[in-house]
């Protein structure tokens, strides 16, 4: 039996892109606790606000659907089978419960914003039950229709390969061996690499649960949108019109990483493999196939797994500023820096990757060339931490109380010619204490001055 050590080391080896998809699945858990964190931190922020209860339950689901990536940290073999036997029920049961919920969230936005033609939705009696009713109403479906014909998963079973030049072989775990299955173990013949897999029932109805997501999101955004122009007419404070602007600016980018994962699997991969690709294309790639272009489909697959999740984690971080940029000092600011440190991270991971197959293919010493462009990006990493922090800035706008925004005018002008004397220093903490402006708060507020004055300089 092989053990866990054996399957990871395997899940990084360079046949599987030095870890990508395990990276993927653990930084999904990341991201899960991360989402679960700032649902409870939305709650926490003003329980008795209505809205805020509709947001945070939003974000609960929208991080419950991340198991569905994040459950992968258990290798895919017969062997862990144990383990698999209550993780399925995350990975399904809790996903598309969430995701059902998730849907009737949004076609609750008009109950908790004004949008003229449905403003019917928006009254007290309805915001009071709906956030909750909604995770409620979705976990009953999902109990009635699991076990119907079209929703039920009938027969998996594992596909194993002991290694090169092995032939796979099939254990069943619930159901039985299908006729699908024996098509793809025949289909593989023999193995060039270990092989750990799953081969289950594909039901059309549970795709259609899932990619429905996608034009309901799409619905939901526009609702977001009409909302929006409405609070920007209406509002009588730049804070109220902030946070739905900053509402649609993550709904929108959800949508447009979901719209991109959706169109890889379905539109760029197949017109890529020339025709429709599949469990069994997907095998070929990793098993049988040593070409280029096998490998290039194989990462381009491996990298859009990471794309809902990226999209749920970006529509966290905005719903997350929306809900408490008026009454946590400094979100902003964390944020950004959140936003630059893990886009940087991300960038200089999939660049690893690439470099590493490139000369791999090329020279035979892929991790080499991972390396090498690996002490070139750390080399670079303040101009591209400065262009990324600006695009932040422009998703997630400062805000600052009153005497934050005296106490940066003061510092402004006393660092115009580059340096502060003592003189100006003295001045500048004491009207910090004046202002009850701690010495941390003071530090975030000059260094985000010096950034902005950077980012606009080189702009």
């Amino acid at each position: 039996m092989a053990s866990i050590g054996e399957h990871y080391a395997l899940a990084f080896s360079s046949e599987r892109f030095f870890g990508l998809e395990m990276v993927i699945n653990w930084v999904s858990v990341i991201i899960v606790l991360w989402i679960i964190g700032l649902a409870y931190l939305v709650w926490r922020s003003d329980s008795n606000n209505l809205r805020n209860r509709f947001m945070a339950t939003l974000l609960l689901c929208e991080g419950l659907k991340g198991l569905w990536q994040a459950v992968n940290i258990v290798p895919y073999s017969h062997e862990f089978q144990y383990i698999w036997d209550y993780t399925w029920i995350l990975k399904i049961d809790v996903f598309f419960t969430a995701q059902i919920a998730a849907l009737f969230l949004y076609l609750l936005f008009p109950v908790y914003f004004k949008i003229d033609r449905l403003k019917f939705m928006y009254r007290k009696s309805l915001q009071k039950y709906a956030w909750c009713m909604a995770p409620i109403l979705a976990l009953i479906v999902w109990l009635v229709i699991k076990d119907l014909p079209p929703f039920t998963l009938q027969n998996a079973s594992w596909l194993s390969c002991a290694g090169p030049g092995a032939e796979p072989q099939l254990h069943v775990w619930y159901g039985q061996i299908t006729a699908e299955a024996e098509g793809i173990r025949q289909g593989i013949g023999v193995c060039s690499t270990t092989v750990d897999s799953l081969v289950s029932d594909q039901q059309v109805a549970l795709w259609g649960i899932t990619l429905i997501g996608t034009p309901i999101s799409i619905v939901a955004l526009l609702l977001i949108r009409s909302s929006m122009k409405r609070e920007a007419e209406e509002s009588e404070t730049q804070e109220s019109a902030l946070t739905t602007q900053t509402l649609y600016k993550g709904f929108l980018g959800k949508v447009i990483i979901n719209t991109v994962f959706f169109s890889t699997f379905l539109v760029f991969i197949p017109l890529l493999n020339g025709g429709p690709a599949g469990f069994t294309e997907l095998l070929s790639w990793r098993t049988v196939d040593n070409s280029f272009m096998a490998k290039l489909k194989y990462f381009i697959f491996t990298i859009n797994l990471a794309l809902p999740i990226v999209a749920v984690g970006f529509e966290a971080m905005m719903f997350v500023f929306a809900s408490l940029n008026e009454t946590v000092s400094g979100i902003d600011q964390n944020l950004r820096k959140t936003f630059t440190n893990t886009t940087f991270t991300g960038l200089g991971a999939i660049l690893f990757i690439v470099a590493s197959e490139v000369i791999e293919n090329v020279y035979g010493f892929g991790l080499a060339g991972g390396v090498v462009l690996g002490v070139g990006l750390l080399a670079v990493r303040k101009p591209v931490t400065g262009i990324i922090y600006g695009f932040s800035n422009r998703l997630i706008p400062s805000t600052y109380a009153k005497e934050e925004m005296d106490y940066l005018d003061l510092f402004s002008k006393s660092i115009k010619d580059g340096e502060i004397t003592e003189n100006e220093r003295s001045l500048l903490v004491s009207l910090a204490s004046a202002f009850g402006i701690d010495d941390e708060r003071v530090n975030e507020l000059e260094s985000e001055f010096l950034q902005q004055s950077a980012v606009q300089e080189a702009e």
